[in-house]
């Protein structure tokens, strides 16, 4: 009787360390975002703020502070005046990323982890011509169980012939 006692005790005790470990062994977190995307540079004279929207897969081996991000991203500004030609001179970009994220090790890594991430971009914009490029920001994840939360800021900066396609998509996420 007192093996049994000890050893139910044992389990009830471990159990919540195989939660934890459920939850940390899963290599691959998905994550739906959105939120506006603020153009600069020789954008900013011809767009007003626009919206980001996109989906994103992370890949991270268990308690690794290095993982890689895939993302499919989809932005859409208005024109800042209208054409009087009939042109349509809104931009749309329609693109992904391919990001390295590293995450940092803080005393509160269990809740909230801040993290790094940059990478490669490409884009099919209004033009419909191909374009790459490359991004980078910060940004912070927290775990709420097996749904959690990301919040990105980010710079874009996509070659164009003759200039530059940048803006910084400030995003909020939704990760499972």
């Amino acid at each position: 009787m007192k093996i049994r006692t000890a050893v139910g005790v044992a389990l009830i005790a471990l159990s919540p360390l195989g939660v934890v470990r459920a939850q940390i062994s899963n290599p691959l977190k998905f994550t739906f975002f959105g939120g506006p995307a603020l153009p600069i540079g020789d954008l900013d004279d011809q767009v007003k703020p626009g919206f980001t929207v996109g989906g994103a897969v992370d890949l991270r081996v268990p308690l690794s502070p290095v993982g890689f991000r895939g993302e499919i991203v989809y932005s859409a500004f208005n024109a800042d005046t209208p054409s009087g030609s009939g042109v349509n001179r809104d931009v749309n970009d329609f693109g992904a990323n391919a990001n390295v994220v590293a995450w940092l090790t803080l005393p509160t890594a269990g809740v909230i982890r801040p993290y790094f991430t940059a990478g490669p971009s490409y884009a099919q914009l209004t033009d419909t011509d191909n374009h790459w490029g490359f991004n980078a920001g910060l940004g912070v994840q927290s775990a709420l169980g097996l749904i959690g939360t990301r919040f990105d800021v980010r710079y874009r900066r996509i070659s164009t012939s003759g200039s530059a396609y940048q803006i910084v998509p400030i995003t909020f996420g939704i990760t499972f």
